[in-house]
This record gives C-alpha cells, sequence and structure tokens, in this order.
C-alpha cells in the first residue's frame, strides 16, 4: 500500500566541511486522487525531499538546505529555511532534546523525522576521518580523557558493558569477574 525509501549518505568536502544528506521518497503503487494534487499515478513520489547538513571537524552545523521537489501542497515549500535555528548547534549529546525545540507545526514532519536518524550518519560518515580506507574503525585507546559520545547511548556501549571495558577501560564502570 506504501512504500518509503530513505538514503543517507555522507561527504567529505574538498574544502574541510562535511555533507550529510538524507533523501526521503514515499509512493503509491497505484494510481489515486491527492487532494493537493489531483491524480498521481503508481509510482509517483508522494513526497520527494532532501535534507542535507553541512557540518565542520567539532559537528557544528555550518548549513542547513532543504529541498522539496515532490510534496502534497504547496504551502508544504513554506517551511524550507524552518531548520536555519539549527545552525551553529552541535551534532551530540543533547541532539534529540534540541530538535524538540522546533515544533512540528513549524516545519515538515519528514524533514524533521530525519534529523534523528541523520546524526547517526553524521557520526558514521566521520568516524574514520577524511580518508579511512584501510583504516581500523575502532582501537582501544586508554589515555583518551574525555568520554566518547556514544558511551552510555546504547546497549552495547553502556559503561558496564564489554565493549567500553575493551576499549575506554578508564570509562568503564563493569564489576570485576568473580574470582
Amino acid at each position: 500500500m506504501h512504500l518509503r525509501r530513505l538514503e543517507m549518505r555522507a561527504w567529505a568536502r574538498d574544502d574541510g566541511l562535511w555533507d550529510v544528506e538524507a533523501h526521503l521518497r514515499d509512493e503509491k503503487p497505484f494510481d489515486y486522487i491527492d487532494p493537493g494534487r489531483g491524480l498521481q499515478k503508481a509510482g509517483d513520489p508522494v513526497h520527494d525531499m532532501r535534507l542535507r547538513l553541512t557540518v565542520d571537524d567539532e559537528r557544528v552545523i555550518r548549513d542547513i538546505e532543504v529541498d522539496m521537489n515532490a510534496v502534497p501542497f504547496g504551502t508544504c515549500h513554506e517551511v524550507t529555511n524552518s531548520l536555519r535555528p539549527l545552525i551553529g548547534e552541535r551534532v551530540g549529546p543533547g541532539w534529540r532534546a534540541l530538535l524538540k525545540r522546533i515544533p512540528h507545526s513549524a516545519t515538515c514532519t519528514h524533514i524533521h523525522e530525519l534529523l534523528v536518524p541523520l546524526a547517526t550518519v553524521v557520526h558514521q560518515g566521520m568516524a574514520l576521518g577524511r580518508d579511512g580506507e584501510g583504516r581500523v574503525a575502532l582501537e582501544p585507546d586508554p589515555t583518551l580523557e574525555k568520554k566518547p559520545f556514544f558511551v552510555d547511548d546504547c546497549h552495547s556501549w553502556r559503561a558496564d558493558g564489554a565493549a567500553v571495558a575493551r576499549f575506554y577501560p578508564q570509562f568503564s564502570r563493569r564489576k570485576a569477574p568473580p574470582t
């Protein structure tokens, strides 16, 4: 009855910044009457939109761009600048709380929803630096003084878990095994 495709990508730019983009496309496998656009053929996009964050090496947002190529109503285009208040904010801890400051009624629900998974792509895209080829994805670093943002952010990276004990023992709260 409905198909949604999401594609997200990250690029290292030549100017030292990063672009991270989400593309959302919704379609129906049958003809239908759209209240804002009239007859839509099977496979026509219900939504076809892109969201791009440009961030620096500290994950601070330097620019945001929203493109709405297919939307059900002309008024959808009124919100293309609604995420601009995020410029200058950092993608990291507190991201979801930050997003709550932008009411859903002030922007496009679909674009707003893309911001949560897009944050993960920011981190994954930047994780190995600008030339990740051949690099080890993660090496233990007992010298790190600041807790990585992802510690206690998921089950595998919980502070009392095996991964933190192995890779970042200085932040581990794992109980010693019984002797």
